[in-house]
């Protein structure tokens, strides 16, 4: 087995990402980053600040992103999973726990911006064929629209 200890945290150090599941007719919201980040599809959100509550995390990053506000925010997350980054933000790896959330917007008018240059829904089959961010690859396997009646 590779060795899992870093020498920048303790083995049990993740970076809390907070993502929004805007679900409509069966179809899920995504971001197309900037051909500068990945050029690949991306749910809202981001990495949650030190002592930052998750709802002010979520609502500051995605407006942040596209300008978009966000109306609502479910109570509990829908889905929650890790990904392993690896030599990223100038570590060897590191964990992010992504918890996604239940959003709705005020409205859909979105200002592109570097981070974000495209929204648009998605089927499941679709979500399937498309490149999204690795740390957003579990989407793919978990996502059901019956979790959003």
């Amino acid at each position: 087995m590779e060795n899992s200890q870093s020498s920048y945290f303790p083995d049990s150090f993740f970076r809390v990402t907070v993502k929004g599941l805007c679900v409509r007719d069966g179809k899920i919201l995504l971001f197309k980053e900037s051909k500068e980040l990945s050029d690949q599809w991306e749910l809202p959100g981001g990495g949650l600040d030190f002592g930052e509550e998750i709802q002010n995390g979520l609502k500051r990053e995605i407006e942040e992103e596209s300008g978009l506000k966000v109306k609502s925010i479910s109570d509990k997350p829908v889905y929650i999973w890790t990904w392993r980054f690896e030599k990223a933000r100038d570590m060897d790896w590191y964990y992010s726990l992504v918890l996604a959330y239940q959003i709705e917007f005020e409205d859909l008018d979105f200002i592109k911006s570097e981070e974000c240059e495209e929204v648009r829904f998605f089927s499941q089959d679709e979500l399937r064929e498309i490149e999204l961010c690795k740390q957003t690859n579990k989407l793919k396997e978990i996502f059901k629209p019956e979790d959003f009646i």
